[in-house]
């Protein structure tokens, strides 16, 4: 039995064994690197946010404004996310799921927020663990992707 996934030819792959395709490339260098630089930022920034939520948990008082002013940068982090997104899929109008995790991303991130500043800690940090695993599937998705040659198509 061969695995059917190339029309041309069998796989080399053995029976059971997964066959991953080669990920497809995308045009904007600059879009993709910043799609990454900013993912990766802001999944650094839930760690951070992570980081004082801990703090105050654990009944450091004093981490509660650093916690809530920490907010609003990964809030900007996330906005440039999507701006980024967008800019890649203006470039690549095929290429969706990085505008659709980003905007997923930034809707859940407005929903944590609110749920801080409602006190509701059961939600809060819910969402806040929800956020640091959506930030960490995104620079992992975001650095799988292959940016085409420009020198090829010149």
């Amino acid at each position: 039995m061969h695995d059917t996934s190339s029309e041309s030819a069998p796989s080399r792959a053995g029976a059971g064994t997964a066959v991953i395709p080669m990920a497809e490339a995308v045009d904007g260098r600059g879009a993709v690197t910043l799609l990454r630089v900013v993912a990766a930022l802001a999944c650094l920034d839930t760690l951070l946010q992570g980081l004082l939520a801990g703090m105050l948990l654990n009944g450091d008082l004093d981490s509660i404004d650093p916690h809530g002013h920490n907010a609003y940068v990964f809030e900007f982090l996330v906005s440039v996310q999507v701006v980024a997104a967008v800019l890649l899929w203006r470039r690549n109008r095929r290429l969706t799921w990085p505008l659709k995790a980003t905007v997923g991303i930034l809707l859940v991130t407005f929903t944590q927020t609110y749920l801080g500043l409602e006190s509701s800690l059961a939600g809060h940090v819910t969402l806040g663990v929800a956020l640091c695993a959506m930030e960490a599937i995104l620079v992992m998705r975001a650095f799988s992707l292959r940016v085409a040659d420009s020198s090829a198509s010149a």
